[in-house]
């Protein structure tokens, strides 16, 4: 398969304070925001891999290598949410959906046989076959020895049979759950600048603007997407003082929606996996207080505010 895609523009970088600030930027610029995938997306935490400052930043070959043995997560035109956004030592990493299956917590879909071990019986006439001079008794001893060895052999064909079917089970139940866990973006630099150095979230929208489509909310495909305007946005509500006393009107069982509605966009977002349950825990910081609310299935669990 071949996509059309632009050749890399330079991605200039600037000098900012540390690696922690960085993030909660680019964090408050886009977590949360919907954005519209350009190419199809492989159902795995690997996602796509752009070197932004090599020529094709996107190996094609490896993008068709992931695709086949992963399948596809999101399809082109599709919809959804950046849920992370991280930076690490030498990349950044956008999550797309809940960031791809396959990371720690996520079932593997493997299943190792039951052991089956010598019996206490094999074990004793082991023992006793190394002591006895008595030929008569060695055969006897022998005989009953590969009586017990091919009932433990038998088992453990059983044990192996049973291994195969139920990671069978399991292997299809995971590629079921790859199709709707998400994908991501790794944005891979040179050397170990991100320690120093980071993207403005304009500059990162420029560079993933290949792949996916930004657009303002209530606006058609095409419109200009204004990072700036969306920091600000963001952040106007969440450093108002009135964030603490409107928190005291949160209940147990309120939706995501008007959780929002009350309080305005978070300034982080995360997510977690604990078997079946996915938990979202977003938090509103401001100069005098933090706001954290854990969501599940969309409805508020547990809420906390205090003051700094």
């Amino acid at each position: 398969m071949r996509l059309a895609v632009p050749l890399s523009l330079s991605f200039a970088l600037i000098a900012v304070p540390g690696a922690a600030q960085n993030q909660a930027l680019l964090e408050r610029a886009l977590e949360g925001r919907e954005v519209t995938v350009l190419l199809e997306m492989p159902a795995s935490h690997r996602g796509i891999d752009l070197h932004v400052q090599q020529e094709p930043e996107m190996d094609f070959s490896e993008y068709a290598r992931r695709i086949k043995q992963h399948g596809v997560a999101l399809r082109k035109e599709d919809r959804v949410m950046i849920t992370a956004v991280k930076v690490n030592k030498k990349n950044i990493e956008v999550h797309l959906g809940g960031g791809g299956y396959g990371t720690w917590g996520d079932d593997s879909g493997t299943v190792s046989a039951r052991y089956v071990g010598k019996s206490g019986r094999e074990s004793d006439l082991e023992k006793e076959r190394k002591r006895t001079k008595d030929a008569e008794r060695i055969r006897d001893i022998d005989r009953e020895l590969g009586y017990l060895r091919r009932d433990r052999e038998r088992e453990e064909r059983e044990a192996r049979r049973e291994a195969e079917a139920l990671a069978a089970i399991k292997q299809r139940e995971v590629a079921v759950k790859r199709l709707d866990g998400g994908s991501r973006f790794n944005i891979w630099y040179a050397d170990k600048r991100l320690q120093q150095w980071a993207p403005t979230p304009e500059e990162l929208v420029l560079t993933l603007s290949r792949y996916i489509a930004f657009e303002e909310e209530g606006t058609g495909r095409g419109s200009r997407f204004d990072v700036a305007r969306l920091t600000d946005d963001r952040g106007a509500r969440s450093r108002s003082e009135d964030v603490e006393v409107l928190a005291t009107s949160l209940k147990r069982g309120m939706s995501q929606d008007d959780v929002h509605d009350l309080l305005g966009r978070p300034t982080r977002r995360r997510e977690s996996t604990q078997g079946d349950l996915t938990s979202i825990v977003e938090t509103w910081e401001t100069t005098d207080s933090v706001t954290e609310v854990t969501f599940v299935g969309g409805v508020v669990v547990k809420f906390t505010s205090s003051s700094k």
